[in-house]
């Protein structure tokens, strides 16, 4: 016979499993739309299947949430014995709490902005604002979301708290809010993380030409010289370096790397 208690925590394990694999698949795809759109303007377009970067983009834009998630989960058990639910009744209490979370960890995700180099200097105050913005509706969205899913049905609820009804309308809202953020985050905020850290700000490269001439489309810095003005890379795959192009009437340009003997990265 199973023991109770072990597939309880299997069960519960499982859950556990099902919930990181869907985190991570909506992470990824919305990572990919904010890296999709932030290329579009240099008329570019990546569509590999398999990028570290659409991962780290998505946690870029939506880290705080995801953190904030898990504070609440991790704090649930206390909660539930420090502030219990009355039934038919918004529990003010615990909504206070988990905001005071949220405002914790707001507040550290602003000190990891700032504590990037050259990002500070690139950051408005119109910027900030609408990141606490954003962040702030989308964490308040999936509060009321599992707080009216966790309603019984059968209960007597507020309009504000329903499982029928509420819980989709919130829902729904989130998904709006979430694209909406994507967009503006993808032009506002995405370009100025650097590049190294799975942001969208380009580095600064030289072409170095080797025992091949370098293409005619790459600009060298002198009509004898070995190697190429500087250009920005907006990405690099397993078979070419993309680049903006320094013609009026071009968006970028793509290098294939057996083109060149390699990079040089500026500072």
């Amino acid at each position: 016979m199973t023991d109770p208690q072990l597939a309880s925590d299997l069960s519960l394990m499982e859950s556990i499993s099902k919930f990181f694999a869907v985190l991570l698949g909506i992470l990824y795809l919305l990572g990919f739309l904010v890296v999709a759109i932030h290329l579009s303007k240099y008329g570019v377009s990546s569509f590999s299947v398999l990028q570290l970067q659409y991962l780290i983009a998505g946690l870029w834009l939506l880290g705080l949430p995801v953190l904030f998630g898990c504070a609440v989960v991790a704090s649930r058990v206390f909660e539930e014995r420090l502030t219990p639910d009355v039934e038919g009744q918004f529990n003010w209490r615990r909504f206070l709490i988990n905001g005071s979370f949220g405002g914790a960890i707001t507040v550290l995700f602003i000190i990891l902005l700032l504590s990037i180099p050259n990002l500070a200097d690139d950051l408005t105050l119109g910027i900030i604002l609408g990141v606490l913005l954003f962040e702030v509706v989308i964490m308040n969205l999936v509060q009321m979301f599992w707080i009216s899913w966790r309603q019984s049905t059968s209960s007597k609820n507020t309009w504000l708290l329903n499982r029928s009804a509420a819980a989709p309308f919130y829902l729904v809202v989130l998904v709006i809010v979430v694209l909406l953020y994507a967009t503006w985050f993808s032009k506002h905020l995405y370009p100025l993380i650097p590049f190294s850290l799975g942001g969208g700000k380009p580095l600064t490269i030289v072409f170095i030409e080797g025992e091949k001439k370098m293409p005619d489309e790459i600009k060298r810095s002198a009509p004898s010289a070995k190697r190429s003005i500087p250009y920005k890379l907006l990405l690099s795959t397993d078979n070419s370096y993309i680049v903006d192009s320094q013609s009026p009437i071009e968006k970028s340009l793509e290098i294939r790397r057996d083109a060149v003997a390699g990079i040089i990265v500026l500072q």
